[in-house]
C-alpha cells in the first residue's frame, strides 16, 4: 500500500485517508469493488424482507423469478429489452439475449452446449420509421384503415385463441 503522504508529494490529488494499491497487486480494487456490491445488494429491503408477492403482487413477483428455460437461460435482461424497445428485435435474438456479448463467441459458446438453434445471429434490422398522427382526422382514418394491424396483434393472438375484442374506456370528466 502507498501512504497518502507519498502521493501529496508526487502531486497526485487524492482524498484525505485514502490509501491505494501499487499496480503489482493486481485484483485489489475490483474486489473491493464486488464486495461492496455483493454487501449492498445483501442488505438492501427489496430483495431481502420485502421481495415477497404481497410487496410487489403475485404478477411482479412471479415476473421478477429466473427461468433457466428461456432463451437467455435465466437473463432478465433480455426481457427487458424485448418490453423497453418492442419490436426492435426478434424474441429469438442473439442481440437480445446476450447484449453484452458478440455473436460469434456466443455462437461458439452455444454451439458447444447445443442451443445454437434455438436463436437468430442475423444482425437487427434498422428500427422501422413511425408515423406521428397529430389530428383526430389522421387518426380515424388510419384506425378504420383495412390494412391497419396492431402491433401487438401477433402476440395477443398467442394468448388468445380465436375471436376476441379490445375494450377501451373513454371516461370524460366535465
Amino acid at each position: 500500500m502507498v501512504p497518502v503522504s507519498a502521493l501529496v508529494r508526487f502531486g497526485s490529488l487524492i482524498h484525505f485517508g485514502v490509501l491505494i494499491s501499487s499496480p503489482p497487486t493486481g485484483y485489489t480494487i475490483s474486489r473491493a469493488i464486488l464486495s461492496d456490491a455483493i454487501a449492498l445488494t445483501r442488505g438492501d429491503r427489496y430483495f431481502t424482507a420485502d421481495f415477497t408477492p404481497f410487496n410487489l403482487t403475485a404478477w411482479g413477483f412471479a415476473d421478477s423469478q429466473r427461468n433457466r428455460n428461456t432463451p437467455g437461460n435465466g437473463s432478465i435482461l433480455g426481457r427487458l429489452i424485448l418490453r423497453g424497445l418492442p419490436g426492435e428485435f426478434t424474441e429469438n435474438s442473439i442481440y437480445t439475449w446476450f447484449p453484452l456479448q458478440t455473436p460469434e463467441s456466443m455462437k461458439d459458446f452455444l454451439g458447444k452446449l447445443g442451443n445454437a438453434g434455438r436463436y437468430d445471429f442475423s444482425r437487427p434490422p434498422d428500427a422501422p420509421i413511425v408515423a406521428i398522427a397529430r389530428e383526430y382526422n389522421d387518426v380515424k382514418q388510419i384506425l378504420g384503415s383495412a390494412q391497419f394491424r396492431p402491433s401487438y396483434g401477433d402476440k395477443a393472438a398467442r394468448v388468445v385463441s380465436g375471436e376476441g375484442c379490445v375494450m377501451v374506456i373513454n371516461e370524460c370528466s366535465s
